[in-house]
């Protein structure tokens, strides 16, 4: 979509708000892009995680949401990933800028609109996130992420829901769930309106990972001992 076509959609919203016919529904913000990942590199990401030694028990953005029945890993060094954050960031977005109308132009395609760094997540049975956003950076942790600001939220599935119960993403909002499976990906606002949580999982193993899209520096955040002082388990 050009920026022309987005300023467009812009100009049409003002007319809309203007003439007082200017309504958003929530769930048209939240798209939900089934196989949008090659199963091979969904399946290497299992694998690799599977793989890590060091059982990674870092949780920065869920301390007091996720227990203990799940692993955070960082930042993982999975060769795979980085294909992936690349192939959602290059094309999820032309999606998404196309099918909400509302979406701010202004970030898209911008310089400084990038993707953070993926918390990649291996969920055990009982594990469950609890009730949050993702639109907390500043507020919560302005050692982490200086001059960040969280637009989207891109949720990636690495696993098929047979291989697992439970663990639906819920948007009480607009009373929505979604089931996600391989190679899905769910995008959606970070901001408040769009609360949400991962149910319990009841069996198996849960492997997702989520990245933000943000607006702002690309300065990398590492971990380190800092890191491990507040976030470790």
């Amino acid at each position: 979509m050009s920026h022309l076509q987005l300023s467009n959609n812009k100009q049409e919203i003002i007319d809309e708000v203007n003439a007082g016919k200017f309504s958003i529904n929530m769930e048209d913000h939240v798209l939900h892009l089934k196989s949008f990942i090659d199963k091979d590199l969904c399946d290497e990401v299992v694998k690799e995680v599977n793989n890590i030694q060091d059982v990674d028990k870092s949780s920065q953005y869920t301390d007091g949401l996720l227990n203990d029945d799940a692993n955070s890993y960082f930042d993982a060094d999975i060769p795979a990933l980085a294909t992936i954050n690349d192939y959602v960031f290059n094309n999820a977005m032309e999606i998404y800028a196309e099918k909400s109308r509302a979406f701010n132009w202004a970030y898209y395609k911008h310089k400084r609109f990038r993707y953070s760094e993926m918390i990649l997540r291996k969920y055990y049975p009982g594990a469950e996130l609890s009730y949050h956003h993702d639109d907390v950076i500043i507020e919560v942790f302005p050692h982490w992420f200086p001059k960040r600001q969280n637009i989207l939220t891109a949720n990636i599935y690495f696993n098929d829901t047979s291989e697992y119960g439970g663990g639906d993403l819920y948007y009480p909002a607009f009373d929505k769930t979604y089931t996600p499976s391989t190679g899905d990906v769910i995008i959606f606002p970070s901001n408040w309106m769009f609360y949400h949580k991962v149910t319990e999982i009841t069996s198996g193993n849960r492997y997702a990972g989520t990245v933000w899209y943000y607006y702002g520096s690309n300065k990398p955040i590492k971990k380190g001992a800092s890191h491990v002082e507040r976030f470790s388990k």
